[in-house]
């Protein structure tokens, strides 16, 4: 069929996902048309996505409201509830995927290469960063007031953190980091149904020695939050499609209300470390000791901080220096990287029983790693607008 102007739009179907940044087609709502893209898009879904774009502001003010009125969010606490919101997550989750999603896999020479690469630098390089991190920041910590090495449930906590990949984000910032959003979205959902398994593998080698973990316990919780709700939403998908189309117009705004209610929550349960007991200073005899003395709560954060800034820039260059990837491949493992599925670590600290300590690490992370996930994606949004502007001038001298 002719468009209204007569013109004809030409796509690009054979690019893949290790196409260069600068020779890869733009997706068809980036180019340029007579008929703005949000005029198309209905009122409903363009305040949506504005919505789901304010993620990070939205984990911070919920964890600000925490902080400061902890009545309001203490209900989040109560029984199984944040297990459930969880769940719900992963369910919306699921009811965007199908089973031809995971085939691809085996079938895309491109995925083939990239998917497992990614999943790796998942599931290994943010596990490191954490552990390398808790152990010189996190674990030597002991209570100034009552000396009790209270740093190994925050350590706990971290390590939750850096073992648990799929943050519910990332494909949103792939999207505005002109990285692979089909890529972010086959990593997402890998990683996301590898965790059950893998998370607590991991967490029980790691902190197996310096803390009794139950690796059963691990790995039942990460069963009913993830897997299970996750298969669930990929049958709906295949039985009820329709439906499930136009669910998924509301679950990514409902996973940022019930991510943030999470973290609020996690917050409220320990207000009191951050408004009376957050001016102590921490009292550590490994790296801290002598060179940096801080209050509790700035010393959970500078070190999920850390944590994930070693994640996005090792994420960015292991793909592209030591594999060779394309720019969009290297931003978009980069991205699946550093952004973590932290409500999953909540959740599982809470399910085995450890201390709400341990439970920070998590709350702090949704909102550091949505913050810094976001901000990277805008600068390399601006690096690429000022390239194309450079070589747009250079064709015209």
């Amino acid at each position: 069929k002719r468009n209204p102007t007569n013109k004809v739009t030409k796509l690009n179907l054979s690019s893949s996902p290790d196409d260069d940044l600068g020779e890869a087609s733009p997706p068809p709502s980036m180019e340029k048309s007579d008929t703005p893209a949000e005029a198309v898009m209905p009122k409903i879904d363009q305040i949506l996505s504005q919505l789901t774009s304010l993620f990070p502001f939205f984990v911070l003010g919920s964890a600000i409201l925490g902080s400061l009125v902890p009545n309001t969010l203490n209900w989040v606490n109560r029984g199984n509830c944040i297990t459930y919101m969880l769940a719900g997550v992963m369910l919306g989750t699921g009811m965007t995927l199908q089973r031809s999603d995971f085939t691809t896999i085996l079938t895309s020479p491109t995925q083939r290469t990239s998917v497992p690469i990614g999943v790796l630098c998942q599931f290994l390089l943010m596990p490191l960063s954490a552990t390398l991190i808790g152990r010189a920041f996190l674990l030597p910590y002991r209570d100034p007031l009552t000396s009790q090495p209270i740093g190994k449930d925050l350590f706990l906590g971290l390590i939750l953190v850096g073992c648990s990949p799929g943050g519910t984000a990332s494909n949103l910032v792939s999207l505005i980091a002109r990285a692979d959003v089909a890529l972010s979205v086959l990593l997402t959902a890998c990683s996301t149904i590898l965790a059950s398994a893998v998370t607590p593998l991991l967490t029980k080698t790691i902190v197996g020695s310096a803390i009794p973990v139950s690796g059963k316990a691990l790995c039942v919780a990460t069963t009913k939050v993830v897997l299970g709700p996750v298969a669930l939403g990929v049958v709906l998908n295949e039985k009820m499609p329709r439906f499930c189309k136009w669910v998924s117009r509301w679950t990514p705004f409902a996973s940022v209300v019930l991510v943030s209610l999470i973290c609020g929550g996690v917050v409220a349960n320990n207000a009191g470390m951050f408004l009376g007991g957050g001016g102590a200073m921490a009292s550590t005899s490994g790296f801290l000791s002598g060179a940096m003395a801080m209050s509790v709560p700035k010393l959970i954060l500078l070190s999920v901080l850390l944590t994930h800034t070693l994640g996005f820039a090792f994420g960015y260059l292991v793909p592209k220096k030591f594999f060779g990837f394309t720019e969009r491949t290297a931003r978009t493992i980069s991205i699946e990287t550093g952004m973590q599925n932290s409500a999953l670590a909540v959740v599982l600290a809470k399910s085995i029983g450890a201390d709400p300590l341990s439970y920070l690490p998590g709350a702090l992370s949704a909102t550091v790693h949505s913050c810094l996930g976001s901000g990277l994606a805008a600068f390399w949004r601006v690096w690429d607008g000022r390239k194309l502007k450079e070589g747009t001038e250079e064709s015209m001298q």
